[in-house]
């Protein structure tokens, strides 16, 4: 635990992947502090720009979420930043996965990891393909046919992997009023992590996921019903999609 005088320092950029800590440390009531970030301004290594040097320092790739612990220590990584505040401060807290059965303690550490793993990378090849290709000068296609070839083929693997997510987890919250994405009563970052990435799945975003994936979708909702901390995060962070 933290003393009075020391607090957790989180670099946040609105829509990014930090809504999930912010909302965690809120939730938590830990003292901490936000620095807010301008996405593109990372993006560009502009260190002109507020808090871009000091984020890099902590976390050279630049990626949201990079949290700051009291002690000093940067934590980079989203499942991991997810765990490591559930595990040490969530123990008094509704939210917390320390009640879960050993059941469910497996199904949470699983996919708190598949989703970084398996979703959230391809969200940024989508928006981004350019980042990930070299088309030699040479080559018998351009650049943009290249980067469409990504986007196509990196979008079909995202809807693949969310119709996994709702047959091994969304299926059961649809069938079961009033539970959470694990069966429990109240929802916990698992919830929230689910909640958060829904705002980026294939395009049309929301109305494919409806249509999709209506377990997930209703358990966003129930998720963002609980808290009006959740809600008012969510909110400012531009991330409105089930409130």
């Amino acid at each position: 635990m933290s003393s009075a005088n020391e607090k957790y320092v989180l670099f946040h950029s609105k829509t990014c992947g930090s809504t999930l800590p912010l909302t965690l440390l809120r939730l938590f009531e830990l003292p901490h502090e936000v620095l807010e970030v301008d996405y593109e301004a990372v993006t560009r290594r502009d260190k002109s720009s507020p808090n871009v040097e000091r984020m890099l320092d902590a976390n050279p790739l630049g990626q949201f979420p990079t949290l700051v612990t009291p002690s000093g220590e940067s934590l980079s990584e989203i499942s991991a930043i997810a765990i490591y505040l559930d595990e040490f401060h969530g123990k008094s807290s509704p939210w917390s996965s320390t009640n879960l059965t050993e059941s469910q303690r497996a199904a949470f550490y699983r996919w708190l990891v598949f989703i970084p793993a398996n979703i959230y990378p391809l969200i940024t090849v989508i928006e981004f393909p350019e980042r990930f290709i070299s088309v030699p000068a040479d080559a018998p296609v351009g650049e943009d046919k290249v980067k469409e070839w990504v986007q196509k083929g990196s979008t079909q693997k995202m809807k693949d992997t969310w119709l996994i997510l709702e047959k091994q987890l969304g299926q059961k919250v649809a069938r079961k009023e009033g539970t959470f994405i694990l069966g429990t009563e109240h929802p916990n970052a698992l919830d929230l992590f689910i909640a958060m990435c829904a705002h980026w799945t294939p395009h049309p975003r929301l109305a494919w996921l409806e249509e999709n994936c209506p377990g997930l979708a209703e358990n966003s909702r129930r998720t963002m019903r609980v808290s009006p901390v959740v809600k008012e995060v969510f909110e400012k962070s531009d991330l409105k999609g089930f409130l």
